[in-house]
């Protein structure tokens, strides 16, 4: 992706050694790092100015994840930050990266209260947004138990959001991937937020 230099606000310039950091509390195998690509990427953020940042991801899906920045950009969706979360400011910490509305994909971690493995850590999603695309869980009676971030609340007509008619939503759907917020209340979750890739 070609990136703009001039009057760009620099939100992650990280070198790859930092990006790649392991986790020491959850190290990632050798084969799910030699897996990750770092794409460099260029957006508006909310204060209207042009930002870049960069987003982890397995290489086999960087070109999808390029062409969602792309479309982003021509359209002027904002995006508040992209920053790796194995940054200082994260430490690899899933719940400040959305709480501060981190845009991110690879996190070798599992999904929230399972034993299951996240997709985010083979690098197949990235999330956007958070604060503006709330994760709610729902317990089996389809009553609320969790939100995250926890004052956030899902309006359709703000900026930055995600809804199943966004162009956003529409490319990547078409290209394989799931979003979050198809995922019904039946389904435990709803995660406005995220998308993902099964390959």
């Amino acid at each position: 992706m070609i990136i703009s230099t001039t009057n760009t606000v620099v939100d992650s310039d990280m070198t790859k050694e930092e990006i790649l950091t392991q986790n020491p509390e959850n190290p990632a195998p050798d084969d799910v790092l030699s897996s990750l690509g770092i794409l460099t990427v260029e957006y508006y953020s909310f204060d209207g100015e042009l930002h870049n940042g960069q987003i982890v991801i397995n290489k086999n899906v960087i070109s999808d994840v390029e062409q969602f920045f792309k479309m982003s950009l021509e359209i002027k969706f904002p995006i508040e930050k992209v920053i790796p979360i194995s940054n200082k400011k994260y430490k690899w910490d899933d719940e400040l990266s959305c709480g501060d509305n981190n845009s991110s994909g690879y996190n070798y971690r599992l999904i929230a209260g399972t034993n299951k493995m996240s997709n985010h850590a083979k690098g197949l999603a990235f999330d956007i947004n958070p604060v503006q695309n709330v994760y709610i869980k729902y317990d089996k009676d389809m009553r609320e138990i969790f939100r995250f971030p926890k004052k956030s609340i899902y309006r359709e007509q703000n900026s930055g959001t995600l809804t199943k008619n966004h162009p956003l939503v529409i490319l990547m759907k078409n290209i394989g991937w799931d979003w979050g917020g198809d995922w019904t209340k039946e389904s435990g979750r709803t995660d406005y937020q995220h998308f993902e890739k099964n390959i």
